[in-house]
């Protein structure tokens, strides 16, 4: 038997709904030390990782490590019925082949309605990711609701966008068709971007939608996003919350 218990629902599920945008299946693996989602899209363009902390959940029981196959068409409409500060108990029996998702207010089952929802545990093909060894030369964080604007104001014209990381600041660029272009620059005294570490000028070009489908759910968990690029190698977002960190690796877009 496996129990979860998330104070906030909002936490699982705003990071899953990044994933179902994206994933069709993956593999959530239980251990003594939390709960592990890494997997990558099926065009091969973003490595997702998300780890959720035993120690920052209100419970967590795992009898014996256990790894239980998602659908995420198949879980997408409950996802969605997940309120914001309603409380989210994950349960896996594997006696019963079960896994169920218990939703009920946050003071409690005794107090409110409770609903549940169960699946039969399904075997998905687990497929190796192999483990990057990635170095950046530039690094950043910024503010994650300014983040998801800039991305939002860029792909008002155009489906990439290009980040440059400087020694002076940070630029976020996107130019579309007819010559039109929006352009966002953040020196060290913006007080939307942070640490900012960059030798010399490195830049890349991403896919504006794929950043907006991460950013666009995730800036309600985490204040700020951390961003590590090189030159027009892969993009890498972390967003640390209070029950875990959400990250992803972008590959550039090559044109």
């Amino acid at each position: 038997m496996i129990k979860a218990l998330f104070p906030k629902g909002k936490e699982p599920r705003y990071a899953f709904e990044v994933l179902i945008k994206t994933l069709p299946e993956a593999v959530l693996a239980f251990s003594h030390d939390g709960m592990k989602l890494k997997s990558l899209d099926p065009t091969k363009t973003v490595l997702f990782d998300l780890t959720f902390h035993a120690t920052a959940l209100e419970d967590y029981l795992v009898e014996e490590e256990t790894k239980v196959g998602l659908i995420f068409t198949t879980i997408k409409d409950v996802v969605k019925r997940i309120g914001a500060t309603e409380k989210l108990e994950l349960e896996v029996d594997n006696e019963k082949n079960r896994f169920s998702l218990y939703v009920y207010p946050k003071r409690g089952k005794e107090v409110g309605l409770v609903r549940r929802f169960s699946f039969p545990i399904v075997q998905v093909v687990e497929e190796e990711v192999p483990e990057l060894t990635l170095t950046f030369d530039a690094s950043f964080e910024i503010d994650s609701s300014v983040f998801d604007d800039i991305l939002s104001m860029v792909g008002e014209v155009s489906d990439w966008i290009q980040i440059t990381a400087s020694p002076e600041g940070i630029v976020f660029k996107g130019v579309g068709e007819g010559g039109k272009a929006a352009e966002v620059e953040l020196s060290h005294d913006s007080e939307s971007v942070f640490n900012i570490s960059a030798e010399g000028t490195v830049s890349a070009k991403y896919s504006v939608e794929m950043l907006k489908d991460i950013s666009g759910k995730m800036k309600s968990l985490s204040k700020r996003v951390k961003v590590e690029l090189s030159e027009n190698k892969p993009l890498k977002l972390t967003y640390e919350f209070t029950t875990g960190i959400f990250g992803a690796v972008v590959a550039p877009r090559v044109d």
